[in-house]
């Protein structure tokens, strides 16, 4: 008889508040919902006390150009097989730049840099020359 009375108290076990179905049937009050999307705020909408918004910087025209040149002046000038470039003002690189463009040789890789600024337009050499001085 005890094991009727375990047997018959757990199937009513799941009967009520208990119930798992039960909580499918039952919808979210308006302010359980309020509460959820309060939660759920994306970043740039949550106002965090005390801190301090950063602007991103837009980038540089030269930046996207310079790709090309970071294979051999290192992704932040820093040389590698071509020489250091970080450090030089915007006016050097240009002279530089218009200098291989022409063909002229400048030193013992300038054959290497002739094709390279062969290719570039003014507005190039330019955004390439004031990219080049923020490094």
């Amino acid at each position: 008889m005890k094991f009727v009375a375990l047997v018959a108290a757990l199937l009513l076990a799941g009967c009520g508040a208990n119930d798992p179905g039960l909580a499918k049937k039952i919808q979210p009050t308006k302010t359980q919902l309020a509460s959820i999307e309060e939660r759920i705020k994306p970043y740039g909408m949550v106002n965090i006390q005390g801190a301090v918004q950063v602007a991103q910087a837009p980038s540089m025209p030269g930046e996207a150009k310079y790709a090309a040149c970071g294979a051999c002046h290192g992704a932040q000038g820093g040389g590698g097989v071509g020489p250091k470039l970080s450090g030089q003002t915007a006016e050097y690189i240009a002279n530089r730049l218009w200098q291989y463009k022409r063909g002229e040789k400048v030193g013992s890789q300038s054959n290497l840099m002739w094709g390279q600024a062969g290719m570039l337009s003014e507005t190039d050499i330019t955004d390439l020359a004031d990219y080049i001085q923020t490094m």
